[in-house]
């Protein structure tokens, strides 16, 4: 973009002082979005408990009641993968000032002015320009999956099979089991079946967001 005639070049401590107030903006955006992720995991920890709850309290309530379960969690996994992703881009922000501005002014007492320093400050200024995600949805389910709700997930299988053993009345066999687990028309192996597929979408998901992004976070040379 062309330079505007009337523009002045800011000083050094113009440039300072913008970007110091433009850092606190950021990071306050960032913990927003940090508290956002913590209240959608607070959710879903006390929807777990619920099930639990609810499940084994009243033996007359079906087995899928779990299925039904697992669907408000993976919804809540949904909700905040998306509030991650707006996370990630302040969160970006934030760590491209970390490594490149406040580190000079902390670790030498000035702001660089050199090839690396045009490059961040270019980097954020198109960020600011052109806003985007910095990770895709899917990604961004993996991560908060391998985080926090893989061990709700598996406590609410875990807790399906025990409804299937223990409801209506103990199995005493495999057959029995078996018979315990149809719902409906559906037998016993389409339940399991589902399940399966379930596990092995987590299994995709959570192999996927263990994956690196390429050091995209990194900037310039390493610190000293």
């Amino acid at each position: 973009m062309s330079r505007p005639e009337n523009a002045r070049e800011l000083t050094r401590s113009e440039t300072i002082t913008a970007l110091s107030h433009y850092y606190r903006a950021e990071v306050q955006r960032s913990l927003a979005w940090r508290e956002r992720l913590d209240r959608t995991t607070n959710w879903a920890v006390a929807t777990t408990a619920a099930l639990f709850s609810l499940g084994f309290s009243h033996p007359e309530l079906p087995h899928s009641f779990f299925a039904f379960g697992l669907a408000i969690v993976y919804m809540l996994l949904f909700i905040e993968s998306r509030r991650y992703r707006f996370f990630d881009a302040y969160e970006y922000r934030v760590r491209l000032m970390n490594q490149n501005f406040i580190y000079h002014i902390l670790a030498h007492g000035m702001l660089a002015e050199d090839q690396d320093d045009a490059f961040w400050r270019a980097e954020l200024a198109s960020d600011l320009r052109f806003p985007q995600y910095k990770m895709d949805l899917r990604y961004a389910m993996g991560r908060r999956l391998n985080a926090n709700y893989i061990y709700l997930i598996l406590l609410l299988i875990a807790a399906w099979m025990a409804k299937i053993k223990l409801h209506p009345i103990p199995a005493e066999g495999w057959g029995q089991f078996l018979e315990h687990a149809a719902i409906g028309p559906i037998p016993a192996w389409g339940t399991f079946g589902l399940i399966l597929l379930f596990a092995l979408h987590l299994l995709g998901l959570s192999r996927l967001g263990r994956q690196s992004l390429g050091g995209r976070d990194l900037f310039g040379k390493s610190p000293p």
